[in-house]
Order: structure tokens, then C-alpha cells, then sequence
């Protein structure tokens, strides 16, 4: 089997609602993506997603369809599709970075390997400990008012665990987002405060100060990524897990976290991280040292979930709350069928072979903004 040429569509998908995030990313309307259909001449089809988010991730929908055109389509282009290691290190050692673009590659060598055996992705690995697994979903900066209306809502369709997203407004006025939502809710669902780097040390400390007694189950990334040290002081104070984000994009990263004890939890994202390979390293050198990983997600649509789900089924050390697997219902719309897998709060392991996800031809073409054929 050789691979015979890449197709690539930048796709752009309003959000069901505006998302207002960090200071440091704003108030999101749209959601980008970069689709990749990775075509064989045995008539099989991989499929892959990137989704670069700037500056949240340092590429772009355009540096993604650059980076495959000018490097990661030329090394694949005649390849076995099915050496699937081979050609990751080879792409490794060709392109600097760019781990959302060679994580599209990944997913879909992965997609092609799974369907040319006639199996699931995760029976790659050795199959699934969790058939399903409870969702996270998340809400946007607001006041008390609009969090407790908004996670009622997110209740009422089962949910347990909500991430409220921080590091917008003022420490009081996050303070007291945390302290009325806990007092609300006490212990009915679980609570994860992520600021995505919007906060410095000292900040993020007052916070901790200011929640006594109404303690969130995880505070995520409140510091820039490169604030190590910052998480480790953080670290030490809280009273609960803290977990790395935009701070863990390889295993290097990993690797540091761990050596300076910064965290207790790494907020895995597929794209982010480069792919399904790279994930699962990040996840078992995780495990090694007794972290526990948070299977997160990048504003994604379903090839990149269904990518991290065929992931996180197969994890022991997964944090024991929601996961977010609830990306596409933030969307106005998706491209591909991986709803059909979610219940409710709940997400399903598809059977299905490869990862196990469908695209839909119309949607791809109403939403696509850029193409790129490489041959």
C-alpha cells in the first residue's frame, strides 16, 4: 500500500455561542481547522485534523497547509502508510515543531493502519479499559448569576463535571465565581477552574487564598507556559491538583514538568501534542512517575476527538471525573458524525474500524474556506 496524495480543507465553523475565554485569548466566534484526507492505492482513506489556535498553539490554519505542502506532504507521498513509526520519525526529523500539522499526519496513518486491519485504533493498542466515559464540559467567563444558569443547564443533561473558564476579570471577582459556584453546588459535580495562562503568581496565589473552603477539583494552567516555577509555588500552595496545558506540548515538556514537580495532572490534547503517538508517550511517562493525564481538547471537531478518545479509552492513569469529549456541541455544526457517539454526559467508544469517524462530503465543502491538493 502507498500513499498516493493529501487532500487539505481549512474549514471555519461558528461557535453555537460566543466563547469568552482568558485575557490572554478573548471571545472566540468561530472555530478553525485544518482537515486532512490522506488517499492510498488501495482505495483506503486516513483521516486527520490539526487545530492550531494562535496563540493558544504557534501555528495557524495557514502555516498547517504550508507546512504540509512544502514538507510533511513531500515525505509522505509514496509511502507505506501502514509503518506508521517509521514515518513519524522520519517526519520528526524533517520538520521543527508544527505538532498540530504532523498530529494531523499521525491521525491519519493511525486511521489508514486501523482500517487496513479491520479494527479500532485503540485495539492497536491493546483495547479499551473505559467503553465510555463521563464528559466535561465547559463554560464561559461570566458572573455568579450566569455560571450557576449556565452549569444548571449543563446538570440538567447529566453532566457532573464543569471547567470554569478564569483569568478575564479581576481575582475578587473570580474568587467569588468559585466560592458562590461550590456553595451552590457543594459536592453535586465536579469543578475545574482553568485561567489558560491569564493570571501571573501572585494572583493565582491570592485566588487560592480567597477559596478557602470552596475548593475547585483542579485548577489548570493559571500561569504563563514557560512559568514553571510559578506552577511549582502553586502547586505547593493549593488544595487541590493543579494540571499543566499550554505548558505541555511534548515529552520534553513532560519530562521538565515532572523533574521541577510543577504539577500533578497533564491536560492532554491530541492535536496539541502532536498526535496519537506522541499522546500516549506523554500519558505513560505520566503514569511512570504517578501523574494523572486529563483528556482535554482544543476547540476541536470529531476526527481530533474521535482521535482522543481512541486514546483516552486505553489510559489507567485518567483523572476520575469528566473528560472533554463535548467539543462539537459547542459548534454550530460539524463535519463529521462523531456525535452520534455521545449520550447525554457521556461518550461512547466507537466500533467502528480506524478512528472509527465519518466526514460528511456537503458539510466539508459548505464550510471550507482554503484547499490544498498535494500529489
Amino acid at each position: 500500500m502507498k500513499i498516493t496524495r493529501l487532500e487539505l480543507f481549512h474549514i471555519a465553523i461558528p461557535f453555537a455561542k460566543p466563547y469568552r475565554l482568558s485575557k490572554a485569548y478573548g471571545t472566540l466566534h468561530d472555530a478553525h481547522a485544518v482537515i486532512l484526507k490522506m488517499h492510498t492505492d488501495d482505495g483506503l482513506v486516513g483521516l486527520g485534523e490539526a487545530d492550531p489556535l494562535n496563540p493558544f498553539t504557534e501555528e495557524t490554519p495557514g502555516t498547517v497547509m504550508a507546512v504540509m505542502r512544502e514538507a510533511i506532504g513531500p515525505c509522505l507521498l509514496g509511502q507505506d502508510p501502514t509503518r506508521v513509526g517509521a514515518l513519524l520519525s522520519v517526519l520528526d526529523g524533517t520538520v521543527l515543531g508544527n505538532p498540530t500539522a504532523k498530529g494531523a499526519a499521525d491521525m491519519a496513518l493511525h486511521d489508514i493502519l486501523g482500517k487496513g486491519k479491520g479494527v479500532p485504533v485503540h485495539v492497536l493498542f491493546g483495547g479499551t479499559l473505559h467503553a465510555e466515559l463521563p464528559i466535561l464540559w465547559g463554560i464561559g467567563s461570566g458572573g455568579p448569576a450566569e455560571d450557576a444558569a449556565a452549569i444548571e443547564e449543563l446538570m440538567a443533561l447529566g453532566c457532573r463535571t464543569v471547567m470554569i473558564k478564569m483569568g478575564a476579570l479581576p481575582i475578587a471577582d473570580e474568587i467569588a465565581r468559585m466560592t458562590a459556584a461550590r456553595r451552590r453546588f457543594e459536592d453535586r459535580l465536579h469543578l475545574v477552574v482553568d485561567a489558560n495562562q491569564g493570571w501571573e503568581t501572585p494572583q493565582a496565589l491570592a485566588f487560592i487564598d480567597g477559596i478557602k473552603g470552596h475548593t475547585p477539583d483542579l485548577i489548570e494552567q493559571p500561569v504563563h507556559h514557560w512559568d514553571h516555577e510559578g506552577l511549582r509555588r502553586i502547586r505547593q500552595r493549593a488544595p487541590c491538583p493543579v494540571s499543566a496545558d499550554e505548558s505541555l506540548v511534548g515529552v520534553h515538556d513532560a519530562a521538565a514538568l515532572i523533574r521541577g514537580d510543577a504539577v500533578d495532572v497533564f491536560s492532554m490534547k491530541v492535536s496539541k501534542n502532536g498526535g496519537i503517538a506522541k499522546c500516549r508517550q506523554i500519558a505513560q511517562t505520566a503514569d511512570t512517575f504517578g501523574l494523572k493525564c486529563l483528556m482535554n481538547s482544543m476547540l476541536e471537531f470529531g476526527i481530533t476527538q474521535a482521535a482522543s478518545l481512541q486514546v483516552g479509552c486505553t489510559l489507567g492513569n485518567l483523572l476520575p471525573i469528566g473528560h472533554a469529549y463535548g467539543s462539537v456541541a459547542r459548534m454550530a455544526d460539524d463535519v463529521t458524525d462523531f456525535g452520534r457517539n455521545v449520550s447525554g454526559a457521556t461518550v461512547h467508544v466507537p466500533a467502528g474500524d480506524g478512528l472509527g469517524v465519518a466526514l460528511d462530503e456537503e458539510k466539508l465543502k459548505k464550510y471550507n474556506m482554503d484547499y490544498l491538493e498535494i500529489r
